[in-house]
């Protein structure tokens, strides 16, 4: 197949870092070409390079066999080239076709054509198997949503090179298997297609050839039907990684920690819910399950206007996140770029930002456990990786950033976890490190609720898997049990037998 795209001897440095260290790397026509790294790899800065964000250093890049240069992401979408980036670019105040147009708004008799620019998103959005309103507000989508609405963004170039940089990352399963589709009909359209995923499942699933990258340096480049998954997370990390799921507890969970009874608001009813101390109880079901409303709910940031809360055994009120971390609720949010961190402040500062928001007015402000020293060492303690506690947190990978706000909330110490999407966006290595730790709560005696979108992920992990439909609890399965049940659930097509019928 002729090499749409080729990337020659790439090199990049960031003052004494070198990001990319002469990378070769091509993409063919009606291809797709997959690559895999650690956060950190160089993946996004070769992007960034092919994309106009960033010039190399070294090296070239040649389209159709011609070499190019590009100053401007504009000049290199007008040559055919469509990112869709991990960190999405939508303005959340604008309609969605006002966000797939921006840039590119047709218009009649010297106004702006909005019939048109409907029309068009609409069918965009139809070839992703989307119905999203086009004159909706972006700000009232969900993330997944948001990312459907990204890659029809995409879409309006006719692209030769399409770049996709952790596209599922916030879709379900059956959105996931969805954009999967597209991404191979695509393919054989004649797109060179470039595809970055840390999902090995998927990986496995549409790959042509797959490249790895390891500290800005090209590892391997493979066809996917001569690799495996260990030799491609081997390649990743440097090392195999045993027991990527950690072993569940052998002791059955103890009392009650947090239990719902009744609870219900707008987007939720009839919620019958309980989370004992050293389980992992996982809340699977689809994007308009309204999952990440129940994790919403039980933080108190949108409340149950009906029912009953009690925390070990005890009737709380949480009708706010302030009184759900007073309750011992501690809460990671899905999408910790927006909600979980404060970019701009030192990683020292992110960890300090619910002790101080729950402090007495005259309390020092580094007294106690809000002292540096007890601070870094709970930094220490969670592994987080950073030249100095004292650099903003932006500049940590997806999964030291996480392990920050683990950080955060292990100094609050909570009874209960709540974790929305522990693992989106970030790698191999740094997914089995967030999972033994949510073990290793567990262990210690805390309740932690999972909610994800990542099924594997949902039946490696939990104790106990609750799977909601429609904003109600569909049913319960225990750990381990076979995607195809899940799914059911999910679906609202057949009922399964709950936890307890089934050790009955």
């Amino acid at each position: 197949m002729t090499a749409v795209l080729e990337m020659r001897g790439i090199g990049k440095a960031f003052g004494a870092v070198k990001a990319l260290d002469a990378v070769d790397f091509d993409c063919r026509a009606g291809e797709i070409h997959v690559i895999c790294g650690e956060n950190g790899a160089g993946k996004s800065t070769l992007m960034k390079v092919l994309g106009g964000s960033y010039r190399p250093d070294t090296g070239e890049v040649l389209l159709e066999g011609a070499p190019v240069r590009f100053h401007h992401p504009r000049e290199a979408r007008a040559a055919g080239i469509s990112i869709v980036h991990q960190e999405l670019s939508l303005l959340p105040f604008r309609t969605v076709a006002e966000n797939i147009f921006t840039g590119m708004e047709p218009t009649r008799w010297g106004l702006l054509d909005r019939q048109r620019m409907d029309e068009r998103a609409r069918a965009l959005l139809r070839r992703l198997g989307s119905a999203i309103p086009t004159r909706a507000l972006v700000a009232d989508l969900s993330i997944a949503e948001q990312q459907l609405v990204e890659i029809a963004k995409a879409m309006l170039v006719d692209a030769k090179v399409l770049v996709m940089d952790e596209p599922t990352a916030a879709l379900d399963d059956r959105d996931a298997r969805s954009l999967l589709d597209l991404v191979v009909r695509m393919k054989a359209e004649g797109v060179a297609v470039i595809y970055i995923s840390h999902r090995m499942p998927e990986v496995m699933a549409i790959a042509d050839r797959i490249t790895v990258l390891k500290d800005g340096r090209q590892i391997w480049t493979r066809d996917r039907v001569d690799v495996t998954v260990n030799a491609i997370v081997t390649a990743m990390v440097g090392r195999e990684l045993q027991d990527f799921y950690p072993a569940r507890a052998a002791t059955g969970p103890g009392s009650p920690v947090l239990e719902i009874r009744g609870g219900r608001n707008a987007l939720l009813r009839d919620i019958d819910f309980v989370a004992r101390a050293g389980e992992i109880v996982g809340i699977a079901g689809l994007e308009d399950s309204r999952k990440s409303a129940l994790a919403q709910a039980l933080f108190g940031d949108t409340p149950f206007s009906a029912g009953e809360v009690r925390i070990a055994g005890r009737p709380a009120s949480i009708r706010s996140p302030r009184e759900a971390a007073a309750a011992g609720i501690g809460y990671l949010p899905g999408d910790r770029k927006r909600e979980g961190i404060a970019p701009r402040q030192s990683v020292r500062d992110n960890v300090l930002l619910t002790l101080q928001a729950m402090a007495p007015a005259f309390a020092s402000p580094n007294g106690g456990a809000r002292s540096r020293p007890k601070v870094d060492q709970s930094l220490r303690d969670m592994d987080v990786r950073a030249g100095d506690f004292g650099q903003e947190i932006a500049t940590l990978s997806g999964g030291n950033q996480q392990k920050a706000i683990i950080a955060r909330w292990l100094m609050q110490n909570p009874r209960v976890f709540v974790f929305v999407e522990p693992t989106r966006g970030i790698d191999v290595a740094a997914k089995a490190a967030i999972y033994q730790t949510m073990r290793a709560l567990a262990d210690a005696g805390r309740a932690i609720v999972m909610v994800s979108s990542d099924l594997p992920e949902i039946i490696g992990v939990s104790d106990r898997i609750v799977v909601m439909h429609q904003g109600r609890i569909a049913g319960e399965l225990p750990a381990g049990a076979e995607e195809g049940a899940v799914m059911r659930l999910a679906l609202g097509v057949a009922d399964a037998p709950s936890v307890r019928e089934m050790a009955s």
